[in-house]
């Protein structure tokens, strides 16, 4: 599989490690994090590329969120790392059985990986960002749960991200209107 490589900042490499000015045709490629990668480092591949942040209708927010914050030390969450990982669920099995696949991003302290949709953004930012593994789940008369290595597309890295990102700190695009 094609691979481009998130440089810690924000630049796009390909396989011969020459930047990218034209990412849409690369969204089905892996993608690789460089040393140093942090959700910064995401961030600012956003605002080298501007038409990315189509993907997602929550990057106006995200990004107005990201401008207030700290050019450095965005660090003080309490976690490790961050974990951009994949589920794949089977319910109901025996009976009538449903797959759902989703993407997460955790935070990581020690071996323990948390949901961090009570940090706020200023306290992820430079934190080290990584790419975890697949979790394969199956519901049924009991629970079975197994680990894979995976890749992630940069479409997937993107979407997955904003997603997560949707229910953290109640972009404006999620506010219930009274």
């Amino acid at each position: 599989m094609n691979a481009i490589v998130l440089q810690p900042d924000g630049e796009l490499l390909d396989e011969k490690r020459r930047p990218i000015s034209e990412p849409l045709r690369f969204l089905s490629f892996r993608i690789e994090l460089h040393e140093g990668a942090t959700l910064r480092s995401f961030f600012r591949m956003i605002d080298r590329h501007a038409i990315l942040a189509q993907i997602s209708t929550f990057f106006p927010s995200f990004l107005e969120q990201y401008g207030r914050c700290p050019d450095a030390g965005c660090n003080a969450s309490g976690y490790d790392f961050l974990e951009f990982g994949k589920t794949i669920e089977m319910i109901g099995y025996p009976g009538e059985p449903k797959l759902e696949i989703y993407h997460s991003l955790k935070g990581v302290v020690g071996k323990q990986a948390e949901e961090i949709r009570s940090s706020q953004l200023d306290g992820l930012l430079d934190l080290p960002l990584k790419l975890g593994a697949l979790k394969h789940i199956v519901f049924g008369d009991k629970v079975d749960a197994f680990e894979f290595d995976t890749v992630f597309n940069l479409f997937e890295f993107i979407d997955g991200i904003a997603w997560e990102l949707s229910f953290h700190g109640r972009p404006q695009v999620c506010e219930l209107r009274r």
